[in-house]
């Protein structure tokens, strides 16, 4: 297996020139709790496109804590040091304004995909090949295109400061009891959601990111705040009208005491031109898109798509409705403008999608790397086994754009994680952190990484999910799904 390490004077005219498989996924259960499969293929995400005939205009639709100790052998919880081994090469582009820089090393003799699903020591975490792995873009253009279309035709745009100006629901400071005394060992920080949503049982969070993913200084308009994805989860027969797709919670944290947030509904664009309209985030299949992580890059928002890469939907093209008392509609019919009651709702605008080439792969989280060289994603699959791989995705924090190499957007690296249950992942400062559900009893457990060595353990909540980094509070959080035991955490980065 060799990757091309000298580029060739035939590569550097070549590059001049014009020239997967089903997956199940559950979303974290945990014994005695709700579980909550979704089985996905490629074919349910494929992208809308111009000639996409939408019949959104008027659907009806239904919808005890484990001890503060070091651990390698995943028998208890917790502790402290920190490592970097990873020193990935970068490379230094031609300033010449008159020639078009060589491309970077690409892919050229990718693994088999068997050596991408080795077998695996439970807690140790080996390094993969991430050529094995690769994604392209469908046309964003179109899609950017199809949104304003949309957006004009629904005539009433508006701007993330608009929407942080009419936050309509309280969140309650701290956790629950039953939680808290899990995380009694950590300085956590935490809210709970008003008790309607803390107790609805038929949407669950499963995505989350924030300010300090979107922005390069933490804040957007000033402000703290936290973004998370739930997923519409009904029980189907074959005559059900299609769920309703996924809502996002924006929240503003900056007084932990005083929360406040909104949900949106996230859509996607239908039909072109005059005939542009939307409908909810579903698969081909009627279920909701899973959404089990999310990350908020610039005005982008990447949405995890379990068993075909991402969906991006754009924070900057928000678009209010214009009635909001019918939970059946969606869509723009007979002058009216219907997202399932909700006000605002954020538009698609393209899709992360993986190769004929590339090995299958499930993507049941993401969160972003802004210490990583390049900058990456980390997504992560849920496994019940041990089987679980990671893998980084470099990404360009300028554009918001996940970085192609001849058009293709090749893993960075990848790794079989050595963990079961895995419902969120990120790297931080050469760490790699793992939020893992049902690994005592009940519980969760964040481990915590190197490659080639065992992990360290600490105490998780009930039905933990996604991750995300706080960096200038240095907090890593996440959200539990569970109805009457959803909270939102974050404890102090402990390093490995």
């Amino acid at each position: 297996m060799t990757r091309l390490a000298v580029v060739s004077l035939a590569l550097l005219l070549a590059a001049c020139s014009d020239g997967p498989a089903t997956s199940t996924e559950a979303s974290g259960t945990d014994p005695g709790t709700s579980n909550t499969p979704q089985t996905t293929g490629a074919t349910d995400d494929l992208a809308p496109t111009g000639t996409t005939t939408s019949t959104a205009g008027d659907p009806t639709t239904t919808g005890p804590g484990d001890p503060v100790t070091t651990a390698t052998t995943g028998t208890t919880d917790d502790l402290v040091t920190t490592g970097d081994p990873l020193t990935g090469t970068t490379t230094t582009a031609d300033t010449d304004t008159t020639t078009e820089p060589p491309p970077e090393p690409i892919c050229t003799d990718p693994p088999a995909c068997g050596d991408v699903e080795a077998t695996a020591t439970e807690h140790r975490l080996e390094l993969l090949d991430g050529c094995a792995f690769a994604l392209k873009p469908n046309n964003f253009a179109a899609g950017i295109a199809r949104a304003d279309a949309l957006l004009a035709r629904a005539g009433t745009a508006v701007t993330i400061d608009d929407v942080l100006g009419q936050l309509n629901r309280e969140g309650v400071p701290g956790l629950s009891a039953y939680q808290a005394d899990r995380m009694k060992n950590h300085d956590y920080t935490g809210f709970r959601w008003n008790d309607g949503d803390g107790a609805v049982n038929y949407w669950y969070p499963q995505g989350i990111t924030g300010s300090s993913d979107a922005r390069a200084d933490g804040k957007v308009s000033g402000r703290r705040l936290l973004l998370v994805s739930w997923y519409h989860k009904i029980d189907r027969e074959p005559t059900d009208p299609p769920a309703r797709g996924v809502r996002l919670s924006l929240v503003d944290i900056t007084d932990l005491d005083a929360i406040r947030y909104r949900h949106l509904l996230l859509v996607t664009p239908t039909g072109d031109g005059p005939d542009v309209n939307f409908a909810a985030a579903n698969t081909s299949s009627g279920n909701a898109l899973h959404a089990g992580g999310i990350v908020w890059l610039g005005d982008r928002l990447y949405v995890a798509s379990t068993s075909a890469g991402f969906r991006v939907y754009d924070m900057s093209r928000i678009f209010e409705t214009t009635a909001s008392d019918d939970d059946t509609k969606i869509g723009i019919s007979g002058g009216e403008v219907n997202a399932h009651t909700y006000r605002y709702a954020v538009p698609e605008i393209g899709r992360y999608s993986l190769t004929d080439e590339s090995c299958p792969l499930r993507f049941s989280a993401v969160a972003l790397d802004r210490t990583a060289d390049p900058p990456v994603f980390v997504t992560a699959e849920y496994m019940t086994d041990l089987t679980g791989r990671l893998a980084r995705w470099p990404v360009d924090l300028d554009s918001s754009e996940l970085v192609t190499n001849g058009g293709t957007v090749f893993a960075r690296d990848a790794a079989l994680a050595g963990q079961s249950r895995i419902q969120g992942a990120v790297t931080h400062e050469g760490v790699y952190y793992m939020s893992c559900s049902s690994q005592a009893s009940q519980w969760g457990r964040l481990y915590r990484n190197l490659p080639g060595s065992m992990s360290e353990i600490t105490a998780w909540p009930d039905g933990p999910e996604d991750l995300y980094v706080e960096r200038d509070l240095k907090l890593i959080w996440t959200a539990a799904e569970h109805p009457n035991k959803r909270v939102n955490v974050g404890i102090p980065m402990q390093g490995y």
